[in-house]
């Protein structure tokens, strides 16, 4: 059942960030359900718990939206403490203030498929148990925890292998962005065949969000785009929607050594979103093509 909302006010914690840039977006265009403030690292950072409790007590927010995350998953390996400080301790000091000012709000936190261990041969649903087998993964999924544990309501969105418009500042883009540079420049691509995931298009998650706060969803969701393949038929499938013919090598990961386990298989399927709304997460083909065309490859 769809919740009768008065416009909610809500905090986007990450608001320049690839899945927070397509939030601001998006929500802009529901003024009429929300007030959307967008907050920046300049704006807060969340390793800082007294800023984080000044700027998120300022106003009462019924909702708050936390999207940042130190997401470079090989230097967490090495910078483990930094993982943590933002990944798990940053969402603790983000839950507190949040209950701080008002017990009520809906805390909001952004999770990964890497808190699974991806030893499975079936995409992972919210009722799977979580076996990280890298910092990020159990920083991310001790972040779960600590949100869960601190607020009254909270909801952990995990998503999946993201692509957005914005890109990943702290990885200058994303993978498709990176093929597509590669291939138009002539250059020899290799990519990884036996490493299964559910790419995950950061515009749909934001409607997917809008979504979950019109049904009042609480509790873990699965908000990966419908499907799975590997890295490899990613790439090809984005190269040959931007009409470009460039060979890719099909490589196992072994053939690609890095510093953090990657989960073998960590696509994610939803068991719980049609308990509570119509809402669908289309192919990840579809929005593949779709996002294609927004950045006018097609």
């Amino acid at each position: 059942m769809v919740r009768s909302m008065s416009r909610s006010k809500i905090a986007l914690i990450g608001a320049k960030g690839q899945l927070g840039s397509d939030i601001v977006q998006y929500f802009s265009e529901l003024s009429d359900r929300y007030e959307l403030i967008a907050l920046t690292r300049a704006d807060i950072d969340i390793t800082n718990a007294e800023q984080v409790r000044q700027v998120l007590t300022s106003q009462r927010f019924d909702v708050v939206v936390n999207s940042a995350a130190y997401i470079m998953v090989d230097d967490c390996e090495q910078e483990f403490e930094n993982a943590f400080k933002v990944n798990a301790i940053g969402a603790l000091n983000v839950a507190r203030a949040t209950s701080e000012a008002n017990p009520d709000a809906l805390s909001v936190y952004i999770g990964t498929d890497y808190v699974f261990k991806g030893d499975q041969a079936s995409p992972y649903t919210e009722s799977d148990q979580p076996y990280p087998i890298s910092i990020y993964g159990t920083s991310k999924l001790t972040g779960e925890y600590l949100v869960q544990q601190t607020v009254k309501r909270s909801l952990i969105l995990r998503i999946s292998s993201v692509f957005g418009k914005a890109g990943a500042s702290g990885k200058g883009g994303n993978f498709v962005e990176t093929i597509i540079k590669k291939a138009k420049a002539g250059e020899p691509l290799k990519v990884v065949n036996d490493i299964t995931m559910s790419p995950t298009y950061t515009y749909d998650v934001a409607s997917l969000l809008d979504a979950l706060l019109q049904s009042d969803v609480t509790g873990v969701i699965h908000g990966a785009n419908a499907g799975s393949c590997s890295w490899h038929e990613f790439a090809v499938k984005a190269l040959a929607f931007a009409g470009i013919d460039h060979p890719i090598a099909a490589i196992p990961a072994d053939a690609f050594p890095t510093k953090a386990r990657r989960p073998m298989n960590s696509a994610l399927i939803s068991d719980r979103l049609s308990h509570f709304t119509d809402f669908q997460m289309r192919p990840w083909q579809s929005a593949l093509e779709n996002y294609l065309i927004e950045k006018a490859y097609i």
